[in-house]
């Protein structure tokens, strides 16, 4: 099995903090690791999120935290897993890339001039809202229009070509706001469109244990999109979303076991940004 979502962010970037992720990826069983640290740790990416600072719209713990992040440098990261692979650690080199509409360009020049493996994609912001900063982050906020919001942005970030694997696709759950019954079907039929656009991206879609281990206790993305996940034939990967060591592999088991339920018998690894196939 491998773990494909992984976050060093908690540690320094060494060559031994490393290792005690791949030491918990042994211990469950797994065999392949992706380092996916979040693009907002180096200095690089800081031109895509200042932005989020400036002007109407924006929010003070957006302006502090960007402020005091982007430390560290892509190259060396680089770096640290290509060492750690000619360690003998089995380990891919990946980013967790956030969408930021208008931003594209921008990602672009950067994560070509890397050998990355794959680029996972996500959806933290919607506008200048970080939406899963922290819980009280969403008093005031009209539930309804941030799942409507959340889901057109995140429309934009599969069709970006940016991306191989879409992660957490359903994170606006994360705290627990579920949206009224009545904008279900809404709900479904953008879902629906997203979905197929990740299936003619040829995107892996991210099956992730990290939501039983948030407030929504629940995994990402739900079950029925799973399903509908499943009848388009789109391609899988397993992630904890691992931020500390011993959350690597987390329930990765349970995880295949919806897997089997909705019919998938492979998951996909990739290598240079190409994807293959192994069987479940």
């Amino acid at each position: 099995m491998i773990d494909y979502h992984i976050h060093l962010e908690n540690g320094p970037y060494t060559l031994e903090w490393l290792e005690e992720f791949w030491r918990q990826a042994q211990k469950q069983g797994i065999r392949e690791i992706g380092i996916t640290e979040h693009c907002h740790k180096f200095s690089e990416f800081y031109p895509m999120f200042a932005p989020l600072t400036e002007g109407e719209g924006s929010y003070q713990y957006m302006r502090d935290w960007i402020t005091q992040d982007f430390q560290h440098d892509l190259a060396q990261y680089i770096e640290l897993l290509l060492n750690a692979r000619s360690a003998g650690i089995p380990v891919k080199i990946g980013l967790e890339l956030d969408y930021l509409s208008g931003m594209e360009s921008v990602a672009r020049r950067i994560i070509d001039q890397y050998p990355f493996d794959f680029i996972l994609g996500s959806v933290h912001v919607i506008g200048k809202w970080g939406f899963d900063f922290a819980p009280d982050v969403w008093e005031g906020r009209d539930v309804n229009q941030a799942y409507l919001d959340y889901y057109a942005t995140l429309d934009q970030a599969v069709d970006s070509g940016l991306f191989d694997i879409a992660a957490h696709f359903d994170l606006i759950k994360v705290w627990g706001q579920r949206p009224d019954h009545t904008l279900i079907p809404a709900l479904e039929a953008l879902v629906e469109g997203i979905l197929a656009k990740v299936a003619a991206n040829q995107l892996s879609l991210e099956l992730s244990s990290a939501g039983w281990r948030k407030p929504v206790g629940e995994q990402y993305p739900a079950c029925i999109i799973i399903q509908r996940a499943a009848d388009m034939q789109i391609p899988v990967t397993f992630a904890s979303d691992a931020h500390y060591p011993w959350d690597v592999g987390a329930d990765w088991k349970r995880l295949t076991e919806i897997a089997g339920r909705y019919g998938y018998q492979e998951y996909s690894v990739y290598t240079n940004r190409q994807r293959i196939s192994v069987p479940l």
